[in-house]
């Protein structure tokens, strides 16, 4: 970024505070959002079967399935990120495969036996094998949740050889209750929804903070409208807090008031 539109040297911050990207240092505890991570790690911990994580759009899911894979040992666990499961079920398994670093083979049984090795030797070796499906409501036909299904019955008397975690948007809550075999087999569920107006300040306040000592720069005034904007939810509150942080900085602000707000949210 070339300093004529960087604004990180005007508010005196050492990084974007509200890029929306899933950073897993800009994690903000909040009850749902803490309560959602517990029963994850909860469920991956206690290897579970099958975990559900919904959410609606822009709430933090993404970010918070970051925070799940930061906290979990590389010596304890071998973890599996499949970002953009619309694919159909054969390239769906392939793309499993691939993301715990497999080579697929041609038949579906090769495949199949090729992960139940691995997830084998895991399990030997003492560590848990987890796929996380982001956007998972993204996935193409009632298929490719059967294909994932599938995957839990790979299991030893006592525990299942893989944990997968199924995480998207509210959509997918209904999708799987219309999978009754697939539904059946969530073991935990969790759900994010906006941040309340108290979240909203905290929220902000702490993500300024973990870019600059000076957590002042947007007063309360400047606060309570953002959160009237963007009714709390996370990546809209990202977007109009860093085109404030821009507009501020080129009208030579020394904080960033309601008035503000209200100009550069009539952009958005």
């Amino acid at each position: 970024m070339t300093t004529d539109v960087d604004y990180t040297k005007y508010w005196g911050l050492q990084t974007l505070p509200f890029d929306n990207v899933p950073d897993p240092r800009f994690y903000v505890p909040c009850a749902q959002h803490d309560t959602a991570y517990q029963w994850l790690s909860y469920g991956i911990q206690t290897r579970k079967g099958m975990l559900l994580l919904t959410g609606d759009i822009g709430c933090g899911k993404t970010l918070l399935s970051r925070r799940l894979i930061g906290g979990l040992s590389p010596v304890q666990y071998d973890i599996a990120l499949v970002a953009n499961p619309a694919l159909s079920p054969s390239e769906l398994l392939d793309e499993v495969l691939s993301q715990f670093g497999l080579d697929p083979v041609r038949s579906k049984a090769g495949r199949l036996q090729q992960l139940n090795e691995r997830l084998q030797l895991n399990a030997q070796r003492g560590i848990s094998s987890v796929l996380i499906v982001d956007e998972a409501q993204a996935i193409e036909r009632v298929k490719g949740f059967e294909e994932l299904r599938l995957l839990t019955n790979f299991q030893l008397n006592d525990r299942f050889l893989l944990t997968v975690v199924l995480i998207g948007q509210p959509e997918l809550r209904h999708r799987v209750a219309n999978i009754p075999q697939l539904n059946q087999r969530i073991a935990v569920r969790a759900h994010l929804g906006p941040f309340t107006a108290k979240e909203t300040a905290s929220y902000m306040k702490a993500r300024m903070g973990i870019a600059t000592h000076r957590t002042d720069v947007f007063t309360k005034e400047a606060v309570s409208a953002i959160y009237e904007q963007t009714q709390g939810i996370g990546r809209l509150i990202n977007a109009l807090c860093d085109q404030c942080l821009f507009a501020g900085s080129l009208e030579n602000m020394i904080e960033i008031d309601d008035r503000l707000v209200q100009r550069v949210g009539q952009c958005l």
